[in-house]
């Protein structure tokens, strides 16, 4: 009888706990919905608020102007605006008026009595500019304050919940104020231009506003930075920074008229420009209420699912504990005889989790799987084998109490392999007569059962578990057997992956030379490739740009094409000259991949390098003067026709100079050959100081005749350079006695402009640019030639 009551009372606990709980749970549900409704409608009320406030602040702006300072066409555009407005406005009071059926929780009456002021304002005939600008920025000032008001009422205000607050912030306070701050500028600096003079008081004012407007454009960046989800943040900070753009034009103008007061544009024009910001502002508003909004759905839709999933997981429950109440009385016995069992068994598989759990080697795991298997099961002797799918052979994984085990099986041989190529248990019984004289692959042992376990994962053999017993035990009929096997084998999947994997990842690392960059370019990470060839470790690069390692004298439009082709989210593929930490060139050709998400943005680079140092050297070595470093003359005869085609299909202008160092032979008769190559070294280094833009090439033709070959806009620039050259050259001052023309060095240059319509053969440009250097020459020497080509 007592058990009888003791039943009777658990049964009535766990119903009316059951209910107790249940009905907490639907109750704080229901709660959290009604807030969250509340929040949306809260986001709603805002920017229908705000939506209405833009259009007062845009009438606030129109009553600035007068018809006296305006001509009649742009005065007939605001009167005809204004009056739309006021239409627009009239529309929106009457639908504000309903908000107290719509919005019930969040309206109040103070909103009708702003309402009737409105009303009032719009409708009233006061001339008095200042008097109309100060009542609409009254009106608009009590509705900005009722709309923050709203934010408690609604307990938007009150969320913490991530990427909302950021966005409530921005909807109820940043944004609101950064569009009355501009607002007002439009309205201030429209009086100003319409007046044609800016006491200090207005001037004041509008400098104060466009700080202030600077000070809440910071905040919004700063607020917008802090939101996680980066589609929101990318797609607003992009708002933002069209928002920002137009607003710096906006000020300029404003800083030029109010402070310089140098009119450049009527108000009218300047209106516009201003109300343009102010509506990329408002789009700005919507986009981010729009966020806000969908976040807030998101959530409303997971509560409401939540709240029907605890309906019916709690209606489950009941019937569940009724059903249970039913089977309790009928299995009360059998459950008792079977408690221990199950607990044992639950200990066991919670046991050798854990115990598999701190193991982190595959040999680590086979011992600790067969030590677990000697504890539970009685078994007396061992072993687990892994199958090596790329050679098809067993291979030793652990074992357990015995001597020596062969460390690698073929298919087929033994217990083991047998198990393993036909994929199925083996059981062999050993008689008491036979026990001391059987092996398991050559080891002997004392069981009288040897059960044979191939281990299967997907349908494939993974490896073979052997294990010994002292007596007859059907483990592997065993359900938990079978557990405890399925879970060896996950661990042991896992730590094989992971070691094949981290061999390869290491393999990777040694010898193939990696980087990888965020999207600004900044390094994440190396391999330790690259850092053996940059001499860097990962520590000095990571957290640097690529330009730690860039070469000088790579141009910097090599650079820009590269940024351009992989911000489009295309492949980059191109060689470059790099510095390593001790200063030595080396050449590498680097494939540069954009990482992207499943939307199409980039995420950051992976580029990957190739060392072509040894092949650049080669090619220099062939195109190069070994005296002067400069090209030689075999690489101008290639080069130089190339660069006349591209300049024909790119419709540019190219340049040819042909330089000759005047009275050269006398200089190394008095001052010997030496002294005369060190004169060609100086003379090649001022050539590439002046000529080093990305399609400039220098070239030393042989003795002490050089070429030059360039781009150029027009025939002045082309001289210009020239001109620039022959004075550097004359400017090194290296004493030359044996000159006619100057005390000093000189050259003299044929200079000759290939207009891009010009359709003459190379070797015939060639000819004609070496004739215009001898008229150079007959024409006094030290100086600058120029010949024209035409079609």
């Amino acid at each position: 009888m007592e058990k009888i009551y003791k039943f009777a009372v658990l049964v009535l606990f766990l119903i009316g706990g059951t209910l107790f709980l249940f009905n907490n749970f639907v109750t704080n549900y229901n709660q959290e919905i009604e807030k969250t409704k509340n929040k949306i409608d809260g986001v709603e009320f805002a920017h229908k608020l705000q939506k209405f406030i833009l259009k007062l602040q845009k009438l606030r702006g129109y009553s600035q102007f007068d018809e006296i300072s305006l001509n009649q066409l742009d005065w007939d555009v605001i009167v005809n605006n204004t009056q739309l407005i006021k239409s627009d406005v009239k529309k929106d009071i009457l639908e504000i008026k309903q908000f107290n059926k719509l919005y019930p929780v969040l309206y109040d009456n103070d909103y009708g009595y702003i309402i009737d002021e409105i009303e009032n304002l719009i409708q009233s005939h006061q001339e008095d500019k200042t008097i109309l600008y100060q009542k609409y920025t009254y009106e608009i000032e009590q509705l900005k304050e009722k709309m923050y008001y709203l934010g408690f009422k609604s307990k938007l205000l009150l969320e913490s919940e991530g990427d909302k607050y950021f966005l409530i912030e921005i909807m109820l306070k940043h944004l609101p104020n950064a569009i009355e701050v501009v607002g007002k500028i439009r309205a201030k600096t429209t009086k100003a231009i319409l007046e044609n003079v800016t006491d200090a008081e207005l001037k004041y004012s509008i400098q104060s506003n466009c700080l202030l407007c600077e000070e809440h454009t910071k905040q919004i960046y700063k607020t917008i930075n802090e939101i996680n989800d980066d589609i929101e943040k990318t797609r607003l900070l992009s708002l933002l920074d069209n928002i920002n753009n137009e607003t710096k034009k906006m000020q300029e103008f404003v800083k030029k008229t109010v402070v310089s007061e140098h009119i450049s544009m009527n108000a009218l024009e300047f209106f516009t420009l201003s109300t343009n910001v102010i509506d990329k502002m408002f789009a700005l508003y919507g986009t981010n209420a729009e966020f806000l909004n969908q976040k807030l759905n998101k959530k409303l839709n997971e509560l409401e699912e939540t709240k029907l999933y605890g309906i019916i997981i709690g209606a489950a429950v009941f019937l569940f504990i009724v059903v249970t109440i039913i089977s309790m009385v009928r299995g009360y016995m059998l459950y008792t005889r079977s408690e221990k069992k199950i607990k044992n068994n639950l200990t066991s598989i919670i046991e050798l989790k854990n115990d598999l759990e701190k193991c982190k080697t595959i040999a680590e795991l086979s011992s600790s799987a067969l030590y677990f298997f000697a504890k539970k099961f009685n078994i007396v002797q061992g072993a687990i084998y892994l199958f090596n799918e790329e050679n098809n052979k067993l291979y030793l994984a652990s074992s357990y109490a015995t001597n020596e085990m062969k460390p690698i099986i073929e298919l087929g041989e033994g217990l083991i392999g047998e198990a393993a190529a036909q994929m199925r248990h083996l059981h062999t019984h050993i008689s008491d007569e036979k026990t001391r004289s059987f092996s398991i692959e050559s080891i002997v042992i004392e069981p009288t059962n040897v059960c044979t376990v191939p281990l299967i994962s997907y349908e494939k053999i993974f490896g073979v578990l052997q294990l010994g017993l002292i007596k007859e035990n059907a483990i592997v009929h065993n359900d938990d057997f079978n557990y405890f096997i399925d879970m060896i084998i996950g661990f042991l999947r896992d730590a094989k992956y992971s070691e094949i994997n981290k061999k390869y990842i290491e393999l990777i690392d040694k010898h193939v030379i990696t980087s990888k960059t965020n999207t600004k370019g900044i390094i994440t990470d190396v391999s330790d490739a690259f850092t053996r060839i940059t001499g860097y470790s990962k520590d000095e690069v990571i957290g640097k740009s690529h330009s730690i390692v860039s070469h000088p004298d790579t141009p910097k439009e090599l650079y820009k094409k590269m940024w351009e082709i992989i911000l489009s989210g295309k492949i980059y593929k191109g060689e470059f000259k790099n510095l390593n930490k001790n200063g030595e060139e080396y050449w590498i050709e680097s494939t540069i991949t954009p990482q992207m998400d499943k939307y199409n943005n980039i995420l950051g680079y992976s580029a990957i390098i190739h060392d072509i140092t040894d092949k650049k050297r080669i090619e220099e070595y062939s195109i190069t003067d070994a005296l002067t470093g400069l090209y030689n003359r075999r690489f101008y005869n290639s080069n130089f026709d190339k660069e006349y085609k591209i300049s024909k299909r790119e419709n540019k202008n190219l340049v040819l100079l042909i330089i000759d160092i005047d009275y050269f032979k006398q200089f190394n008769d008095k001052y010997g050959h030496q002294r005369g190559d060190e004169v060609l070294k100086a003379v090649s280094l001022a050539m590439k100081s002046i000529f080093k833009r990305a399609n400039d090439y220098v070239y030393r033709l042989g003795g002490e005749e050089f070429a030059v070959s360039f781009y150029t806009n027009n025939q002045k620039d082309a001289l210009d350079r020239a001109e620039a050259l022959r004075k550097n050259i004359q400017e090194l001052k290296i004493e030359h006695s044996g000159s006619s023309v100057s005390k000093y060095i000189s050259i003299s240059v044929g200079l000759t402009c290939i207009t891009k319509e010009c359709i003459r053969e190379a070797d015939e440009i060639y000819r004609i640019t070496d004739e215009t250097l001898y008229r150079a020459k007959n024409n006094g020497r030290n100086r600058v030639e120029v010949t024209s080509f035409n079609p």
